[in-house]
């Protein structure tokens, strides 16, 4: 998005209570599945992922899927302060623990597939930012499959540090292909208005992972998503 001004005892039970410990000789019954099973996602859940998943910020693009189906390298240019360097490296840290083996997301020197550029709004132009914004990402795609990202962060004296590491927060996020905001959850880094969110909230936490789980794939549109999810 872009910003204007921007488990001991519960074993224990299971071990006394589970029929595997009690010697039943009767074979158990195999389950029946029929169409009432119930999904894991609740039905607002798929609806926050459509929205924030599906399309782009500016622009008339398509409203597809888009992600990474390769590891994320990034590098850091401009002039980031020791607490700019630090919440990037823990937006990093917990983007891997939630996305897992899928791909991976780390700093590097050269060979930057994302570049994160701290600058004065004067800059922004390197990341063909819409005006009024003080932080933006751009990213480029092939086939749906996001292959290159700008981020830009402003240096602005008037700018909180805490606005400024929430805008590292949400825009490196956004970048992941979660690129449209929403009005519907407050704490939610995905949030439309101005917000501080210094942390990721449990439901961001869940969109991050249906994206970049395996039954997501680049190119579908919310129809096949929805049937996905609620299966």
């Amino acid at each position: 998005m872009t910003r204007n001004k921007i488990i001991f005892p519960i074993v224990i039970l299971v071990l006394l209570f589970s029929p595997c410990c009690l010697y039943v000789e009767e074979p158990k019954p195999i389950p029946i599945e029929n169409g009432n099973s119930q999904s894991i996602y609740a039905d607002k859940e798929i609806e926050y992922f459509t929205e924030i998943a599906l399309g782009t910020e500016y622009g008339n693009n398509i409203q597809v899927i888009r992600k990474w189906d390769s590891d994320i390298r990034i590098k850091i240019n401009g002039n980031p302060n020791e607490k700019d360097l630090e919440t990037l490296n823990q937006v990093i840290s917990e983007i891997n623990e939630i996305i897992g083996d899928k791909i991976n997301v780390s700093i590097v020197n050269a060979n930057q597939n994302i570049d994160i550029n701290f600058v004065p709004l004067s800059d922004f132009s390197i990341c063909n930012a819409a005006p009024g914004n003080y932080g933006y990402f751009n990213c480029k795609w092939r086939n749906n499959v996001i292959y290159e990202c700008n981020i830009c962060i402003a240096t602005e004296n008037t700018l909180l540090q805490e606005e400024r590491s929430h805008m590292i927060r949400e825009e490196l996020t956004q970048s992941l292909g979660l690129m449209r905001d929403s009005l519907k959850y407050r704490d939610s880094i995905f949030y439309e208005g101005w917000t501080q969110t210094q942390r990721y909230s449990e439901i961001d936490r869940k969109m991050i992972g249906v994206l970049y789980s395996e039954s997501i794939r680049p190119g579908m549109g919310k129809k096949e998503i929805e049937l996905i999810l609620r299966k």
